[in-house]
């Protein structure tokens, strides 16, 4: 809770009052990569328009609320990828937001865009455990906020975790989460505060461990773990709370201190299509769809039929062949990985546009070759798989070669067998792999790629290069999908 030593106190950003009786208000969304509804096959949640709604309802329930954003609004998604988050910062600003928190996927486009965005916002940010190269907060943040809900002073910390899964930049590192939290919250309890808030992008099991071990903490409020339903649990009498994805609902958290304790309670409401939308901001949307309608309308070859991204971290997929195909085709390289969790949507049957192509790729990365030797290749493979079914990391999808894996083997012993060209790997030999701009980096770990020899050249983006290879191979009629046999995965046993 630190800038320059100093202690931050937030004045209430709207709704501000105070009410006899010592209670507050934390109203809470999380994951906002799209300004419109999102229709699925969950139904029809979220937009900005309707989030205004909901929030301007619960605010007139009394003076005593402030509404916090947990992160992620750049990248992740086909709007996330092209507008990289701009929109999102002016909208949530609109909606009320007066607090914020860093995702992961804030990151994707790069530790300076990150930085934009905050200087864009109308609301302010806080990062607990997030540093630069030097090891001072994130673009010179604080660390803590105390701020004046209704009747209580709330303390708020923000932790974010997986930093790894994003764009890798030495102008950002995360530190560890729990250590934070307890320095934080002993730093804000000196300061004054009532109660303590965490936010946090991270898994149950770090979550738990905040509540477990920093006594101090009385709520945790954390990224989605769904896209349709919202999760909350409890332990020891305070709440781990997640909305849905995409803006799907707003978590209410009630803070009340009577005769010394503490106590919280804990209401869910969906964003969904009962909601009336806001109008302002219902033209803001449409205004933003029509922009991002016209950007993606040109058209990207066809394909004989449906490729979907589903299973691709963790299996070979034809959609995963296809863009490692690309990006091989593309840059001439030997072969080519790609982690099949960046794989973010399907490719449909039939005639195919831009807007098709960045759904799947909505990242933005450039494609680079890397020259590695055949040891340092094997280890970047052998990573690949140890991260088969883990939370961070994925399997690699492949082209210009085969793999044989046993994935109950111990990790680092997995990869049986690897041919290039159909000539078995060589330790010894050089190769040129071309990957994301995420994994030339280090992404996901691989730290081979990153000291490897990255050949100088365009590196054109990833998006592209699958345009340009699916209108190369729909030349003469809808493109069949590349046939399975690149990798012979044995399961684990039992």
């Amino acid at each position: 809770m630190r800038v320059g030593g100093a202690l931050l106190l937030l004045g209430l950003p709207f709704w501000a009052g105070c009410l006899t009786a010592p209670r507050a208000t934390v109203l809470y969304v999380t994951d906002a990569h799209e300004i419109a509804p999102v229709v699925d096959r969950h139904g029809e949640r979220g937009g900005v328009a309707r989030l205004k709604t909901v929030v301007d309802r619960l605010g007139r329930g009394g003076p005593d609320a402030l509404l916090v954003f947990g992160g992620d609004l750049a990248g992740g998604t086909l709007f996330g990828g092209v507008f990289r988050g701009e929109p999102m910062v002016d909208a949530l600003g609109r909606v009320g937001v007066g607090l914020a928190t860093f995702g992961q996927h804030e990151f994707d486009f790069g530790p300076a865009h990150a930085e934009r965005l905050v200087r864009r916002s109308t609301f302010p940010w806080i990062t607990s455990n997030l540093v630069d190269e030097a090891g001072r907060p994130f673009a010179a943040l604080p660390t803590g906020r105390l701020v004046r809900v209704g009747g209580l002073a709330v303390g708020f910390l923000g932790l974010t975790d997986d930093l790894g899964t994003t764009t890798p930049d030495r102008a950002v590192r995360q530190t560890e989460l729990v250590g934070a939290a307890a320095r934080e919250a002993a730093a804000l309890r000196r300061a004054g505060a009532e109660a303590i808030v965490v936010l946090t992008q991270a898994g149950f099991e770090v979550n738990r461990r905040i509540l477990a071990e920093v006594p101090e903490v009385d709520a945790v409020l954390t990224e989605e773990e769904s896209e349709s339903v919202s999760v909350v649990r409890w332990i020891g009498g305070r709440p781990i709370a997640a909305p849905n994805g995409n803006l799907g609902s707003v978590v209410e958290l009630t803070l009340e201190r009577a005769r010394g304790h503490l106590s919280s309670r804990v209401a869910v409401h969906p964003v969904d299509a009962s909601v009336v939308p806001d109008p302002e901001l219902s033209e803001m949307e449409t205004e933003l769809m029509v922009r991002l309608g016209k950007e993606l309308a040109a058209p990207a070859g066809a394909l004989a039929r449906l490729l979907d991204e589903t299973g691709s971290s963790v299996r070979e997929t034809p959609l995963g062949s296809l863009v490692a195909d690309a990006f091989r085709a593309g840059t001439g390289a030997d072969v080519a990985l790609v982690p099949g969790s960046s794989l973010r949507a399907p490719l449909p049957a039939g005639p195919l546009s831009m807007r098709n192509v960045v759904a799947v790729l909505p990242f933005g990365n450039r494609v680079a070759t890397v020259e590695l030797v055949g040891a340092d290749l094997r280890a970047v493979l052998e990573r690949s798989l140890a991260a088969v079914g883990g939370r961070t990391g994925s399997l690699l999808q492949l082209s210009g070669m085969t793999l044989e894996a046993d994935l109950g083997a111990p990790a680092g012993r997995r990869l049986l067998a690897v041919r290039i060209a159909d000539v078995p790997l060589r330790e010894d030999a050089r190769y040129r792999v071309a990957v994301s701009s995420f994994l030339a980096a280090g992404g996901d770990g691989q730290a081979e790629l990153a000291a490897g020899r990255r050949l100088e050249g365009v590196e054109p983006l990833d998006a592209d290069l699958l345009a340009e290879h699916l209108r190369r191979l729909s030349r003469g009629g809808p493109a069949e999908p590349p046939p399975l046999g690149r990798m012979a995965l044995t399961p684990p046993r039992g």
